[in-house]
């Protein structure tokens, strides 16, 4: 018993990997046999009970923070101002492959947006979540260099927790602006760590 920590420290990306990639299949195959719908209309009553218009505008606001034209314009900058600029290429090709990836898994299973509960329009299908693969993939990367630099651990925690938890409410403010299902939203999140995870570890050997 004494190893399994020392082996989850040694493997945690793996066992991160396979474990976001299962639920991503269970995901699918209930979405597939037509099982999720309970599921996502517990969640939405859950994030919508309090739902208000100062709720509304902060949710607008995350879900703007992956909207594509702060994604891209944040890119770009990125790679303006950033001393070594082979990683600010690595930055915006993390992100090109992420939206790649949705846009293609999305043609796969063709789920129409919600349409009854949407406070605001968004065009195209709706699973999986590119809001929140595209939020994972990029603020995750940007959270694993930060981590990897140079600067101070304290500084570090400041940057890295705010990266880590924005996906998440990324994903929550598409649910509760009724654009993604719950499903949605999990999957997209799922697919985007094992997704990231294989990112890094190709980053790390040609980087």
């Amino acid at each position: 018993m004494s190893n399994i920590p020392k082996y989850i420290k040694k493997h945690w990306k793996p066992i991160i990997f396979s474990i976001c990639l299962i639920v991503f299949v269970i995901i699918t195959r209930l979405l597939i046999i037509d099982k999720i719908t309970t599921f996502d209309n517990t969640i939405y009553k859950i994030i919508t009970y309090y739902k208000n218009d100062l709720l509304t505008s902060i949710f607008k606001f995350f879900t703007f923070l992956c909207s594509a034209y702060f994604i891209i314009i944040t890119t770009i900058l990125i790679m303006i101002f950033i001393k070594n600029k082979k990683t600010g290429y690595y930055i915006a090709l993390n992100v090109l492959l992420c939206f790649l990836l949705n846009q293609a898994m999305k043609l796969v299973f063709i789920r129409e947006r919600p349409t009854l509960i949407n406070i605001i329009e968004e065009k195209g299908y709706s699973f999986p979540s590119g809001h929140s693969m595209i939020s994972l993939a990029f603020y995750g990367f940007l959270a694993y260099l930060i981590y990897h630099s140079k600067i101070t651990k304290n500084t570090k925690r400041l940057l890295v927790i705010p990266l880590i938890i924005l996906p998440i409410i990324i994903g929550i403010s598409r649910i509760y602006l009724g654009v993604h299902y719950a499903s949605d939203v999990l999957a997209g999140l799922a697919i985007s760590s094992s997704y990231l995870i294989l990112y890094i570890i190709a980053y790390k050997k040609i980087g």
